[in-house]
């Protein structure tokens, strides 16, 4: 009899308390609980004012879902803001940029060689290679091995380009596609060797991929990347491009003691952080980066070893 009462007056107290909170509160506690959610909408009432928050972009929907637990994300300047700066900071900055990461991918997959002739890729759901996918692989040097893999991984229809390598067009295994072309910012032969050149939007005419999305671009060109990038910004071809990766080099010559290769120049750094502000604009973001330690050399500021050749992949945000 005695265990019976202390319940009843336990729930008692309970009842008198929910009372109490309720009539303290006001309406807006029974309003609150019988509010249904809002589609993508966060209101709030304080002193009769209503705050409506404006829907989550995809980004913000990524990230929340995919949250990055090692985010050291650098944000570049404007362009004007980095022109004022000298040889020095612009170096730190580069550096600083190109080895962070912008957007979490928690599928990174190699295809391809471990080492050079391998890229490294986003196999989340959002960005992988779709039905009917398209790769185009500026960069070949006789290793197929990258674009074999994209074939056997996904089935994908790959189109690989290289005019260095003194062999005619042809089909080089099941679905991979090979062009004695190379990628620039013009569509004249190079000068010296003649190598027949297209621009990534003529060359996509061509083929007659104009209309059709390119899920994967690879670029490994040794500095003609310098020439491209600029006019497929300036063309806007990259829009319907979902993932994306590219050796940048920022020097390929060696000094003369030929132990090290030369300080980049100021100007260099700032083209190539100017490039990496644009690609951010227009939506792309680095997932992945990659030092190629066969181009170290000793920075003059404060004697750091640092490499001036980055395999950069990024991801289309625009196109999740």
């Amino acid at each position: 009899m005695r265990g019976r009462n202390t319940v009843l007056l336990i729930l008692l107290f309970l009842a008198s308390f929910t009372i109490v909170y309720i009539l303290r509160s006001g309406p807006n506690v029974l309003q609150r609980l019988n509010q249904p959610e809002a589609d993508h909408r966060d209101f709030s009432v304080h002193a009769h004012e209503v705050h409506i928050t404006k829907p989550p972009s995809k980004l913000d929907q990524y990230r929340q879902g995919y949250p990055d637990p090692h985010n050291d994300t650098v944000v570049l300047p404007s362009k004007e803001a980095m022109q004022k700066m000298d040889q020095g900071a612009l170096g730190d900055l580069y550096h600083r940029y190109i080895n962070s990461l912008q957007i979490f991918c928690r599928k990174v997959i190699r295809l391809g060689k471990l080492d050079d002739g391998g890229w490294d890729f986003c196999d989340d759901y959002r960005f992988r290679p779709r039905n009917n996918c398209l790769v185009y692989s500026y960069g070949i040097q006789f290793d197929f091995s990258f674009d074999d893999a994209i074939v056997k991984k996904y089935n994908c229809e790959v189109h690989s380009f290289d005019p260095s390598m003194k062999v005619g067009d042809h089909k080089h295994g099941q679905n991979v596609f090979f062009h004695a072309t190379g990628l620039s910012g013009d569509n004249n032969p190079s000068r010296g060797t003649n190598w027949k050149m297209r621009t990534l939007q003529k060359q996509r005419e061509e083929l007659g991929h104009s209309k059709r999305p390119i899920d994967v671009l690879k670029i490994d060109i040794e500095e003609y990347e310098y020439m491209a990038v600029p006019n497929m910004l300036q063309t806007g071809i990259l829009k319907d491009i979902r993932q994306m990766a590219i050796e940048f080099h920022v020097t390929l010559k060696a000094d003369r003691s030929r132990r090290y290769k030369e300080e980049p120049p100021r100007d260099k750094y700032f083209f190539a952080l100017s490039l990496f502000k644009d690609l951010y604009d227009i939506g792309f973001r680095i997932f992945w980066t990659h030092r190629n330690p066969t181009c170290k050399f000793f920075s003059k500021k404060g004697n750091v070893e640092r490499v001036t050749c980055h395999e950069v992949s990024f991801v289309n945000i625009n196109n999740m």
